[in-house]
């Protein structure tokens, strides 16, 4: 049975220096399916690479014998037909193909070797089965086999991702490495993708997708405030162990604090006395003499059980600071509006828009009230973030009429701020002041003055940007899928703040629960 195993592993990055895993032994078995799960910045995406082998560590090793496979991963290839782009990307299949065909158009016997080395590459790979495997695959991912004959660029973003997850699994001895792929998809690529997954095994999944985790993993991999542990099981049998762990941490900890607090009034006591005995010793007795002997003894004693007593302490605080060093903190998030006269902000009449060809919508009407959080829904492509670009007015039209003087705050799906140094990029001290404050609740550090915003994560760029729009003044507040790439206690912290403080709000949002959860109104598109 084939293993990965994970040896003394330390790693930090070298531009910053920031320690992200120090001595790790994992081993794990390539026929599991896991769920690898952490806080944003926790180094999740940077452990694939780590087994991957696209980056090296500075003491330890990884050892494996399979090759692995890392999802996403950009396409490079001549060919335009769907089924083509497939082939190459499982093993360089449709290359293997057209240099045979050449090799027996142009009967060039000096190259019969080489047509006999790659006809035994293109068997190995089973290249000639190739096609009822991928029609088999896209059958299982709920894909139209007619779109194997189209340009793949035509194709769909879901589309797309679905069909390389595909080739990834069509690769020989290959054990997948899938990094959020759920992102971007919508409610029935996400479910396809569910599907698929299940029917498969020898894979590691980051996800924040609660769902996902649930229903296709088999072992859970956490990246902990101190540690990486392994467990066998889906994310909710995870979630159930970890809360009872803490419970009894808890009570664990509640009971040493009340022994240490007994034992230093104990000690301190017993110093006393010992302190009282040696002072009543008569310094002139003759030598030899027992007067005092007992006040020495008892003395000595009281000195021996403050000493015994101080050990325990001793004891007991190193067993407590071994409690709840994994113990996630998670602040409350405000979200703070003005104030407004009129509650109709934003109201859109009769709109008809589109792209090219394309009709998004046609006489369509909407207001945004104060106090509504509207919930846009719909398939990829159905014009959910050209309706927010709308309402924003980055699209300007003359159909959608605002309240004078009207703040509107935006968080988009690709931040706006990319590179950079964050105190470099803000001007407003009081603006400042707001955005760090939500920062350090959001758990993202903003402490280190040289870290530019392209090294954080994806999720620590997506809370950065979400914190810019939360401290900016705003009437109205835009969100386009906020949850993307975001760990679940950024989740919670949210749908907490929205149910709280009930601020005006359009969002893009896939997550089926969130949405359910936190809107007010639900537009179709």
């Amino acid at each position: 049975m084939a293993k990965i195993n994970i040896n003394n592993l330390t790693y930090s990055y070298k531009e910053y220096y920031q320690p992200i895993f120090s001595d790790i032994n994992l081993s794990i078995d390539t026929d599991w399916k896991l769920g690898l799960i952490g806080r944003n910045g926790r180094g999740k995406t940077t452990l694939l690479k780590l087994i991957n082998g696209e980056i090296e560590p500075d003491l330890g090793h990884i050892s494996k014998n399979v090759s692995t496979e890392y999802f996403p991963y950009s396409i490079k290839t001549k060919y335009t037909n769907t089924l083509d782009v497939i082939k190459e990307n499982i093993g360089l299949l449709k290359t293997k193909e057209d240099i045979m065909d050449e090799i027996i158009s142009s009967n060039n016997e000096k190259r019969f070797d080489e047509y006999q080395r790659i006809l035994d590459e293109y068997v190995e790979l089973e290249g000639f089965n190739v096609e009822s495997s991928i029609k088999k695959e896209f059958y299982l991912m709920n894909l139209s086999e007619s779109l194997l004959e189209q340009n793949f660029d035509t194709l769909s973003g879901g589309e797309k991702t679905k069909m390389l997850i595909i080739a990834l699994f069509l690769r020989k001895n290959a054990f997948v490495l899938l990094d959020e792929p759920t992102n971007h998809l919508d409610e029935e690529g996400k479910q396809a993708v569910f599907n698929y997954l299940s029917q498969k095994k020898g894979f590691i999944l980051v996800s924040h997708d609660c769902e996902l985790l649930d229903d296709v993993v088999d072992h859970i991999i956490s990246i902990n405030k101190s540690d990486i542990s392994i467990e066998k099981g889906n994310y909710s049998t995870w979630l159930d162990n970890k809360n009872m762990i803490e419970l009894y941490e808890f009570k664990t900890k509640a009971r040493l604090e009340r022994e240490i607090k007994e034992l230093e009034k104990s000690s301190e006591k017993n110093r006393k006395w010992a302190n009282v005995a040696n002072k009543q010793k008569n310094p002139f007795r003759p030598y030899g003499s027992n007067s005092g002997r007992g006040n020495d003894a008892g003395g000595s004693k009281l000195m021996r059980q403050a000493k015994t007593s101080e050990r325990t302490i001793q004891k007991n605080l190193e067993e407590k600071k071994n409690l709840l060093k994994n113990y996630e903190t998670v602040s409350d998030l405000d979200i703070n509006q003005n104030a407004v006269e009129d509650d109709a902000l934003v109201t859109i009449i009769n709109l008809s828009f589109g792209y090219s060809s394309k009709l998004l919508f046609d006489n369509f009407t909407l207001q945004v009230r104060q106090g509504d959080q509207i919930w846009l829904r719909g398939n990829n492509g159905t014009g959910k973030s050209t309706l927010l670009k709308l309402i924003s007015g980055e699209i300007s039209s003359k159909h959608v009429l605002y309240q004078e003087n009207i703040k509107i705050a935006q968080s988009y799906q690709e931040p706006l701020w990319q590179k950079g140094l964050i105190n470099q990029l803000i001007d407003d001290n009081e603006f400042k002041y707001r955005f760090f404050d939500i920062c350090k609740i959001l758990d993202i550090n903003t402490l280190a003055p040289n870290k530019p915003i392209e090294t954080y994560s994806s999720g620590e760029k997506r809370k950065i940007d979400i914190a810019r729009a939360l401290a900016s003044e705003n009437d109205l507040l835009l969100m386009d899928e906020p949850l993307n790439y975001m760990d679940t206690y950024f989740k919670e912290q949210l749908e907490k703040a929205i149910l709280e403080y009930k601020p005006t709000l359009v969002f893009v949002e896939h997550d089926e629960i969130f949405g359910r959860n936190v809107a007010n109104k639900v537009i179709k598109l």
